[in-house]
């Protein structure tokens, strides 16, 4: 469907505003064909082709050989309907500088020998084999029904676009206002409807098939609203009466998403910006007679954002708006700008689920109601729409309109979609040939302002561009997520570290060696202190050896002890960053082990110290009577100190690593943590106990200048600086710790809305 929601003039275009946008010169066409009466001849093909055309044509140039092919279909199908069909030896005869039969392409052929069985006729394989010699070894399965082609006789459809209404007309509850726009097979009009007194969208056509259903089940603020549908009876001619479909929904009189491209397509990247998006919705509402908000939190974001990220912000809300179609089981197929409606205040709503897509590609119908969406559709939809490749509509999943979206809002970002493709073919079979091509080809390079959220939005289209669709964003809430980066400059560059910053530079260690530098080096450090600070402070000469001995066996079973339990916490860590590099998800219990790796290693440290600081004074006390209890006192400070700084350099350490660093790197592939609240919560808890610890340690060192029985007070004041410099490390790394976890907040809270305001 190709309607528009939205007041618009349709502006001329020139030879060469419509080579770039053949798109839109065939729905142009294939319009003024549907309003004609008697479209279903030669001749009306012929005056209705647009003039740049016709004098192509007659210089030799088929550049719009395209067009006409399309318009030949639609003529034959409006010829049929009125009862008096008109074939495609009719059209050869009268355009012969365009076709023949010896040229005439696959799509055109197969729209006749349909059309033919829906009048009543049976065509036969070898008329079609003689006539049509070179299209031989297409032609075959459409007569043995192996391409699944519909080949019962059936009633042609009533085609093109009902009777158009003018304002002040009232059809069934609807009063007419203005008409807002029209497709190849609906006009739309402003209605106000009688019986609730409000204003409505009323779509009015022969048919709307499914989308009614489809989209009154969604209550979503990023999906246009459907209240409901009616059918009247109308009179068409004396004998005959026709049955009219009514689908009224919200109005919007913002204008779509084409709108805003075509206004950026005339402005350099770096001129771009949110109010040129709120000029083409400011013009649509002007158009509309409609008063412009002048007290909106959501227009004044949008005024004062940079292109990438307001791109990113569109396309994080029609994400979500495809997660909540897809999860009630509803595929919208024809992702374009022409497609997303935009309220007063510039929010984009989805609108025109194609929940019908035609069975039988190349066909006039299909053709014109598609509009240009072929220009969007993922390789996957392009193989389901060509009958030359035996891919049937059911391979057009998800994925797809993923891949559409990304389409689209790479053309809302650069004023041009990401391939490079022939601006011209001669047929339809020929136009998804090239297009299929093209999305086999390397994207387009873009301009770019090289700021975190462009290189954000450039990734994230990327990746939705993959040609394989496992390759994709998993989901609607998984691209959501990953735009949402884009908003967030500093949240950016945490998921998207720029190469040569500290994060992408502790990245590519592996956390075997960032375990060992900041886990075992602090804690061999500090017990080589504490061995020779007892034994020159504490220790009398004479049980120095008993302390030796000592220390061999309490340190043979802690070390080891502690470097086991190290290795099954790191291990478990090392997998999930494993797992994280390789594509694959992390579950949560992985997760936390990697969150939790610097509290637990501080633990298990401080809890070895802890011993150590119980084991030795006792042990000493039961072999040497004279080792008083302030020396074991003061030997359990000594150690508790040292345990100390063993503790904090590690938990502080490895939680900047794994906040700054892993963290988003496993979250960056589903940018979505059912659990942030709780992990957010434990960091920082952790975060804050032992910068308290960090704080007690030079307070126990000054605690020994003053009480203990030690002549050597130089070496304690030497403790306490370093432990005032540890402490402001400490107070550092948690300042950055918290920083960094509400950025994270910015676009993995539970608790954070899609809106900018």
């Amino acid at each position: 469907m190709t309607s528009k929601l939205s007041s618009r003039n349709r502006s001329s275009r020139t030879a060469d505003e419509s080579t770039l946008d053949m798109d839109a010169i065939l729905l142009e066409c294939l319009e003024s064909l549907a309003e004609c009466e008697d479209g279903g001849t030669p001749q009306r093909v012929w005056e209705l082709c647009p003039e740049s055309l016709r004098q192509g044509a007659r210089s030799g140039d088929q550049s719009g050989r395209f067009v006409l092919v399309e318009m030949v279909k639609m003529s034959m199908a409006i010829a049929v309907q009125n009862e008096s069909p008109c074939w495609l030896q009719d059209y050869f005869d009268a355009l012969p500088d365009w076709f023949d039969a010896k040229s005439a392409p696959f799509d055109l052929v197969m729209e006749e020998i349909q059309l033919r069985r829906e009048s009543g006729q049976t065509p036969e394989f070898e008329t079609y084999q003689q006539g049509y010699p070179h299209l031989q070894e297409f032609l075959r399965p459409l007569f043995s029904g192996a391409e699944g082609l519909d080949v019962s006789v059936a009633k042609t459809r009533r085609r093109g676009v009902p009777t158009e209404f003018s304002s002040g007309e009232v059809v069934d509850d609807f009063e007419i206002i203005q008409k807002l726009g029209e497709g190849a097979f609906a006009h739309v009009y402003l209605a106000r409807q009688q019986s609730m007194s409000r204003l409505v969208a009323l779509k009015v056509s022969w048919d709307t098939g499914a989308e009614p259903q489809a989209l009154a089940q969604f209550d979503h603020p990023n999906i246009v609203r459907v209240f409901d549908q009616r059918r009247v009876i109308i009179r068409e001619s004396k004998d005959d009466d026709a049955e009219l479909h009514l689908l009224y929904m919200q109005y919007h009189p913002g204008g779509t998403l084409a709108e805003v491209v075509r206004v950026i397509r005339e402005l350099p990247l770096h001129q771009r910006s949110g109010k040129c998006f709120l000029q083409a919705v400011d013009q649509s509402l002007l158009d509309s007679a409609q008063v412009v908000p002048d007290r909106s939190s959501t227009r004044a974001w949008l005024a004062s954002s940079d292109w990438p990220k307001l791109v990113a912000w569109v396309g994080m809300q029609l994400a979500e708006a495809l997660q909540t179609a897809h999860d009630a089981g509803v595929l919208h197929r024809d992702v374009k700008p022409a497609n997303v409606l935009l309220t007063a205040e510039g929010l984009p709503q989805l609108a025109d689920f194609n929940v019908a897509m035609s069975g039988t590609a190349g066909r006039a119908g299909a053709a014109s109601s598609m509009g240009g969406s072929v220009g969007y559709m993922a390789p996957e939809h392009l193989n389901a729409m060509s009958l030359s490749r035996e891919v049937g509509p059911e391979h057009v999943k998800e994925t797809a309109d993923l891949y559409s979206l990304a389409v689209l809002l790479w053309e809302l970002w650069q004023g041009a979609r990401p391939f490079d493709c022939p601006k011209v073919t001669e047929s339809w079979t020929e136009l998804l040939e090239t297009q299929h091509e093209a999305r086999h080809r390397e994207l387009l390079d873009p301009e770019r302002l090289d700021t975190p959220s462009e290189r954000v939005l450039e990734n994230v289209l990327r990746n939705a561009l993959s040609v394989d669709p496992e390759m994709r964003p998993e989901n609607g809430a998984a691209m959501g997520g990953s735009l949402r980066l884009a908003m967030h400059p500093e949240a950016a560059r945490l998921f998207d570290p720029k190469p040569g910053s500290w994060p992408h530079w502790l990245g590519r260690f592996s956390p075997w060696w960032l375990a060992i530098f900041s886990i075992l080096l602090p804690n061999v450090a500090a017990g080589f202190i504490n061995y020779f600070y007892n034994h020159s402070e504490i220790m009398p000469e004479e049980m120095r050896p008993s302390l030796d001995e000592f220390a061999i066996w309490v340190n043979s079973v802690a070390f080891p002890l502690g470097v086991g339990l190290i290795i099954v916490y790191t291990r478990a860590s090392a997998r999930a960053l494993k797992a994280s590099r390789n594509g694959e998800p992390v579950g949560e219990a992985e997760l936390n082990s990697m969150l939790r790796l610097g509290f637990r290693a501080a633990s298990i440290g401080g809890t070895c110290w802890l011993v150590a600081g119980v084991v030795y004074p006792l042990l000493l006390k039961a072999r040497f009577d004279e080792f008083t209890d302030g020396q074991a006192v003061h030997f359990f400070a000594s150690l508790m100190i040292c345990g100390g700084v063993a503790m904090v350099y590690p938990l502080f350490a490895l939680c900047i690593v794994a906040s700054c660093v892993h963290y988003p790197r496993m979250i960056r592939p589903t940018m979505r943590d059912p659990h942030f609240e709780k992990h957010a919560q434990k960091m920082v808890g952790d975060s804050e106990s032992f910068l308290l610890i960090a704080a007690v340690i030079p307070l126990m060192g000054a605690a020994l200048i003053v009480f203990g029985e030690g002549q050597a007070k130089e070496y304690l004041l030497l403790a306490i600086i370093a432990g005032m410099i540890g402490l402001v490390g400490a107070f550092a790394a948690y300042r950055v710790i918290v920083r960094t976890w509400r950025t994270l907040a910015e676009v993995l809270s539970n608790e954070t809305t899609a809106t900018p305001h």
